[in-house]
């Protein structure tokens, strides 16, 4: 029986993670090295990798708390998961370590981004959320999967991956985004790792840093070639316009499935849109039944229910508040055929 595979009325989602503010500037286009340019408009929403794939899960209709920190600063963040159907009630307020920042231009011209990280209280150190034993069983609710990205200390990343690994029934789905170094790469505890969800860029780069070879025309595929990674059931790649593929382990044999990239109406704003395909992806995942056959077309409906999400999330203004509901995902699909 796979891991990833829960009964859906027990599945329930721990997201250790950041939450930032987003303070984001229209600019004309993304400045350039010893270039200085107006923004004709700023404003501030809720963030952070960790936050919005929190708020994409609620949105999706799963079950999912939130595990992470924010500066008594500005706690507002914690309200607005709260609207989202995310369970906040573990939620660290650092008095001391302001709540982190994103601060992110958005090109008037063709909708990209650029993103500077501020750590702020995502880096807190000796907090409860150092301790990865204290959160998997709580009040009777048994933690069933667990995201994690690199935007908290990479160390308590790794310790929730062992702690996870060592109870046998988690399934650990990783987003390095931002990636590791090479020796971080290297030194990373990849059999804790049921899911990797990476873009084609990030694939290329970590065949590279552990192989010391380039990755050719499919990443993916040599991303799996790894010893490392021989034990991770689902190595998906996203492939921005050209869609996205995974090899997924199915008893001793990977199969590969790729799917095209759901048409978008309008883009207007590309920050959300990876958490927002990461979050569908791992509530697809969350809704699969122990009895469930993984099938090829199983496989691609759960990433072609993603790929519509995002899809939605990039014609809408904001992270957070460009998150579709599962109602208007689903409405979407019927709109598609």
């Amino acid at each position: 029986m796979s891991r990833i595979m829960a009964s859906v009325s027990k599945s329930i989602c721990l997201v250790r993670s950041s939450v930032n503010i987003d303070e984001t500037f229209q600019v004309p286009h993304i400045v350039r090295p010893g270039e200085t340019i107006s923004s004709s408009a700023m404003w501030a929403r809720p963030g952070g990798k960790g936050a919005n794939v929190a708020a994409v899960l609620g949105l999706a209709g799963v079950q999912v708390k939130m595990l992470g920190a924010v500066g008594s600063d500005a706690t507002w963040p914690i309200d607005c998961l709260k609207e989202r159907h995310v369970d906040t009630t573990d939620m660290y307020v650092s008095p001391d370590v302001p709540t982190g920042r994103a601060f992110i231009q958005i090109s008037s011209e063709d909708g990209e981004n650029s993103i500077v990280l501020l750590k702020g209280a995502n880096f807190a150190t000796n907090t409860p959320l150092d301790v990865p034993n204290a959160w998997f069983s709580r009040n009777e609710q048994q933690i069933t999967h667990l995201v994690l990205q690199n935007e908290i200390p990479l160390a308590c990343t790794m310790a929730f991956v062992e702690h996870a690994a060592s109870l046998g029934n988690v399934c650990t789905v990783f987003n390095p985004s931002p990636m590791l170094t090479p020796d971080e790469l290297r030194a990373f505890p990849w059999s804790g790792i049921r899911v990797l969800i990476v873009n084609q860029g990030e694939a290329a780069d970590m065949y590279r840093a552990l192989s010391g070879r380039d990755a050719g025309s499919e990443p993916a595929k040599a991303l799996a070639s790894l010893p490392a990674f021989a034990s991770i059931q689902w190595i998906v790649v996203t492939r921005g316009s050209q869609g996205s593929c995974a090899g997924v382990l199915v008893g001793s044999e990977r199969v590969w499935a790729d799917t095209q990239a759901a048409k978008t109406r309008t883009v207007v704003n590309t920050t959300g849109a990876g958490d927002t395909y990461t979050g569908y992806l791992v509530a697809g995942l969350m809704s699969l039944h122990e009895s469930d056959s993984l099938t090829s077309e199983r496989i691609k409906a759960i990433m072609h229910r993603a790929s519509v999400a995002s899809a939605m999330a990039v014609e809408v203004d904001g992270a957070m508040e460009s998150i579709p509901s599962a109602k208007e995902v689903d409405a979407r699909i019927a709109l598609l055929g």
